[in-house]
């Protein structure tokens, strides 16, 4: 029977025999056997000290860069979700918001804000608290703005098809679940064929499912926006700028 030996093995058995023969040379010269025994204790006590460190110092650090470096590039991918639809669904959710000036004006001095104030308003988001969407669609407007919501969802599923398919994702809980929200939203408008003759309580499942998503993405946005100001700066001050709450928002710097 034939025995695959990988190769941290084949270095194992490379350094256990040199180690054999290093203390073997020792004893043949002085004609010690007692020295070598005592040099092998007090190497052997070392051990479980290096493993300590090893374990808990070494092993920690590394883990903490490769952490690091996951929210890195999570944030990284977050900043492409928001370019590509993020920004553009908050533009769409908050026009049929009729408390849109509630979190426009809780929202609008982000800027001005340390890391207390951003804290606080994650806080206050994340429990749904001084604030509640009212979301409504007059039946003159129903048709325009859902077929137009599921335009910009098809537009983009092969893009969160794509970011679901990004591992990074998983470190990230409440992102994935915004990727569901929307993917859920996306296939409830796909099933419908007829907005304009849309019944009252099937219009509020849709505007429940709406109003899921807007929270989600509301929450994570100002979460990518602590991150912004805190590493970009730049990024920051020109999403405060285009501000998707704020209609009269202009990128131009007057």
């Amino acid at each position: 029977m034939k025995i695959n030996f990988g190769w941290k093995m084949k270095l194992g058995l490379i350094l256990i025999v040199l180690s054999a023969i290093i203390y073997s040379a020792n004893y043949l010269i002085f004609r010690d056997i007692h020295e070598v025994v005592f040099y092998i204790l007090i190497d052997m006590a070392f051990v479980p000290l290096d493993i300590l460190i090893v374990a808990l110092v070494i092993e920690g650090v590394i883990a903490k860069k490769e952490k690091e470096s996951i929210f890195e590039k999570l944030d990284m991918l977050m900043s492409v979700f928001f370019s590509e639809i993020g920004t553009d669904l908050i533009k769409s959710f908050s026009k049929i918001d009729q408390d849109n000036d509630k979190i426009k004006n809780l929202l609008e001095e982000l800027k001005n804000k340390d890391d207390k104030g951003f804290l606080d308003i994650l806080n206050l988001l994340k429990n749904k608290i001084n604030h509640r969407f009212s979301l409504k669609l007059d039946k003159n407007d129903r048709k325009e703005y859902l077929t137009k919501l599921q335009e910009i969802l098809v537009k983009k599923r092969y893009f969160l098809v794509r970011m679901l398919e990004n591992p990074v994702l998983l470190e990230k809980e409440n992102f994935s679940e915004v990727i569901m929200a929307i993917f859920h939203l996306d296939e409830e408008l796909e099933r419908r064929e007829n907005f304009e003759e849309i019944s009252e309580p099937d219009l509020n499942h849709i505007l429940h499912d709406i109003d899921r998503a807007y929270y989600s993405l509301v929450y994570e946005w100002v979460s990518y926006l602590y991150y912004l100001k805190h590493h970009y700066p730049y990024i920051f001050a020109l999403s405060m700028r285009t501000n998707p709450f704020d209609e009269n928002a202009k990128v131009e710097i007057e």
